[in-house]
């Protein structure tokens, strides 16, 4: 929260200066040998206002990174109206193949989601957690839209499946995908409930700056398994992996290469 206090407190940059910044890091992932990216979503980005500028440079055609957004609420208690209003006015995979919507996530609701940072305690999801996450995971189940779940830890998984099992037991999946985020602590019952209900994760290489940290708090090995990647493929589960740039980590795609 520091970080997003003080990253808002910044100016804010003329229509033309954010088309000219965005089209930089375009080139700079370019340089990087990227040329596609999933944009997650994150802290102060407001669909659509936010989303003008790529709309423009895709209308123009000087998008020179293929790009497919998810819809991330900004607003705490207030997901369930965002969710609403977004899956009347957007389809996922519409526009083309330059830039296209994914789906939700990965921050569905604010209760369901806990934080990255191995210097401190796990945090505890406070009681409304599986009530307002039910409510939006029951729109997207209703119209099909896919969705991803930021989660880091145990606690935090294991309450999660709950919620995808008992909306899947009204509105089933049937092969809608959905994923976790991180899963670094995810225990092995956790991946098997995942791989029941046709979820799949996504890794990043967090542990390759916050390594130490871990092991400083959990001991050595446990930082063997995290994540437990081996684990989550002998179950079958799709495994996608990331950066999770640009906040948590470096967007520099050979870092997280060179760790796994």
């Amino acid at each position: 929260m520091i970080l997003y206090s003080t990253v808002a407190k910044g100016p804010k940059l003329g229509r033309a200066d954010q088309a000219n910044s965005t089209r930089h890091f375009m080139r700079e992932l370019n340089r990087l040998g990227v040329t596609s990216a999933i944009d997650a979503g994150g802290g102060f980005q407001n669909y659509p206002d936010d989303y003008e500028v790529l709309s423009e440079l895709h209308r123009d055609r000087q998008l020179s990174v293929r790009i497919a957004y998810n819809l991330f609420t900004q607003r705490p208690k207030h997901a369930l109206d965002d969710f609403r209003k977004w899956v009347g006015i957007t389809k996922p995979g519409d526009s083309d193949a330059f830039y296209r919507l994914n789906g939700a996530g990965e921050m569905l609701v604010f209760s369901a989601a806990d934080f990255e940072d191995f210097l401190q305690p796990r945090p505890d999801m406070p009681s409304t957690m599986e009530t307002e996450l039910t409510d939006v995971v029951t729109v997207l189940a209703k119209n099909r839209r896919p969705f991803r779940l930021h989660a880091t830890y145990e606690e935090t998984i294991t309450r999660a499946p709950n919620v995808s099992e008992r909306v899947n037991g009204d509105i089933p999946f049937d092969g809608m995908h959905w994923f976790f985020d991180h899963a670094e602590t995810v225990p092995d019952r956790s991946i098997e409930r995942i791989h029941t209900l046709g979820g799949g994760i996504a890794i990043q290489h967090r542990m390759a700056y916050q390594g130490e940290y871990f092991v400083d708090r959990y001991g050595a090995e446990a930082a063997q398994l995290t994540p437990p990647i081996r684990c989550m493929l002998d179950l079958g589960v799709p495994v996608g992996a990331g950066t999770d740039a640009t906040r948590v980590a470096s967007y520099n795609p050979f870092v997280a290469l060179f760790t796994g």
